[in-house]
């Protein structure tokens, strides 16, 4: 089959290390047609911080420039990015995604909100002592979801299990008492003609996804994308394998790419 990683990132992004031609190599060697690089563009730091709400395409434009050509017939390789927390500015957002080659983006949440203090999630999350404080992120980080889909800068929504990353588990946290809300969402999400990803998270999150992606299914979302959010080549596709089977399994018939904002669909049996 026509296999894409969707998501992932590299030195351009200032948690990887990574060479655009080092994920790219590690693609290929796991068997991947086609990538796109999604850096990261956060509007917020960890501790609450405003960020640039204008994002500097050069470094990722001059990487992708060099490569887009290098692997014809092997590797298509495109050009995307990944949006932290893009409700806190929409108009900022949207003029800096007017970028001709451009054609994917990925809308995260990666801070909390403006009203919680703004702190990223991971910290605020890996910091949970108690369920209802784990609770109090996961009502917050809904309430994020629902405007962020009223958003336009976004194509598919990036990884909405994001906080129970990072939630100790002995809290026992799922998004069910959030159930209704979600569903919502993904009715706005789908009545727009976008989509979500199935994000592994370097190859840590598979089964946890059985659920949420069933919601999805049921609701009529056809539109998904897969990604490993690899920030090392070592993570580049991991547990795809196992993605792929679950994925069958919940009768979904498609992963897509992007061409210039738009999915193409591509059978997942192909």
């Amino acid at each position: 089959m026509y296999l894409s990683d969707l998501h992932f990132h590299t030195l351009c992004s200032s948690d990887s290390p990574a060479t655009l031609a080092q994920q790219a190599e590690a693609a290929m060697a796991a068997g991947l047609r086609e990538i796109c690089v999604t850096d990261h563009w956060n509007l917020l730091d960890q501790q609450g911080e405003r960020l640039p709400t204008i994002y500097d395409w050069g470094p990722s434009l001059s990487q992708w420039r060099a490569l887009r050509d290098r692997w014809p017939g092997k590797l298509e390789l495109r050009l995307g990015v990944e949006v932290g927390n893009g409700v806190l500015d929409p108009a900022a957002v949207d003029a800096c995604l007017e970028l001709p080659e451009l054609d994917f983006v990925i809308g995260s949440l990666h801070s909390q909100s403006a009203k919680a203090g703004g702190r990223g999630i991971f910290t605020a999350a890996r910091a949970c002592t108690t369920r209802e404080d784990g609770a109090a992120i996961l009502e917050d980080y809904m309430d994020m979801l629902e405007e962020l889909v009223q958003t336009k800068g976004w194509d598919v929504l990036g990884h909405v299990i994001y906080p129970l990353r990072y939630i100790p588990a002995e809290h026992g946290l799922d998004l069910r008492p959030w159930w209704d809300r979600l569903a919502e969402i993904f009715r706005a999400v789908i009545s727009q003609g976008k989509g979500i990803e199935l994000n592994t998270s370097a190859g840590t999150t598979v089964e946890q996804w059985r659920e949420v992606l069933a919601l999805y299914r049921d609701l009529g979302g056809e539109v998904l994308t897969l990604g490993s959010d690899a920030h090392r080549p070592q993570f580049m596709a991991a547990a795809f394998p196992q993605a792929l089977e679950l994925l069958r399994a919940l009768g979904f018939r498609w992963l897509c790419v992007y061409r210039r904002r738009t999915p193409l669909f591509c059978k997942l049996d192909s």
